[in-house]
């Protein structure tokens, strides 16, 4: 496993259980971590949005969520990496927490969305203990964090805002936070993932395209725009040096 440094942001690139286990073991050690779930998306909306790169690069690490960005590690950085997209991360966290006795919070969705989430869970024998719906305008998640001190806080507010509330209350008692799009909503089972074929493609942005045209109808767009930024920019500045090689 290799940590690298991609447009300045901090990747963990090798196998999935690998860089999960890493994760695992900086948590048991103390380390307390934001973790981003990096695709094609998020950093061109970050490129567009001087406070939004400011709270990534805030993150302890990045993991290569999107297939792009699995793309152009191995291009400029002759990095190979598996994809690790933020629900198999989450999901395998939450395995974890059972093991560990971690608590959990989760935060973002609809109110039904949130709570059926948080009820199935629970029934894998997660320790949910506490949950808040996407829609505030006020402190009352922050504050409820601060009063129960989750293990593991998964924010699922889509992207820039998960991010950005992250980056904001880093502060708040939690071991870890990730950024998680909508896998509460997918855990839920309000929608679905994309069949195995698009995940082993590295298709599941073409399939959300198409199952939902219009909400993702940029997705196609920003595709394209990462692809030829990242073959315009060529190796200068794109990918430093690897910094470290992790054991």
């Amino acid at each position: 496993m290799t940590e690298i440094k991609f447009y300045n942001y901090p990747i963990l690139c090798g196998k999935a259980d690998e860089v999960r286990n890493y994760l695992i073991n900086q948590i048991e050690n103390g380390k307390k971590l934001f973790i981003v779930t990096l695709n094609s998306q998020i950093f061109l909306r970050a490129e567009q949005l001087p406070d939004y790169m400011k709270a990534l690069r805030k993150a302890n690490f990045h993991l290569p969520d999107g297939a792009g960005i699995v793309w152009a590690i191995k291009k400029h950085c002759n990095i190979k990496s598996d994809r690790i997209p933020g629900i198999d991360t989450m999901d395998y966290l939450c395995n974890e927490a059972v093991k560990k006795n971690w608590t959990v919070y989760l935060l973002g969705a609809k109110p039904d969305v949130v709570k059926k989430a948080a009820d199935i869970l629970k029934k894998r024998g997660v320790k949910i203990v506490g949950y808040h719906h996407g829609y505030f305008e006020d402190q009352t998640p922050a504050k409820e964090i601060q009063k129960l001190k989750p293990d593991l806080l998964f924010v699922g507010m889509g992207a820039p805002r998960q991010e950005l509330w992250i980056a904001q209350h880093m502060h708040l008692p939690f071991k870890l936070a990730m950024g998680v799009g909508g896998s509460f909503d997918v855990i839920a089972g309000v929608k679905k993932r994309a069949p195995v074929f698009f995940q082993k493609m590295r298709l599941e942005w073409f399939y959300r395209w198409l199952t939902e045209p219009i909400s993702r109808s940029r997705v196609p767009v920003d595709v394209m725009k990462f692809y030829f930024k990242v073959v315009l920019d060529g190796k200068a500045g794109a990918c430093e040096t690897v910094h470290r090689s992790i054991d």
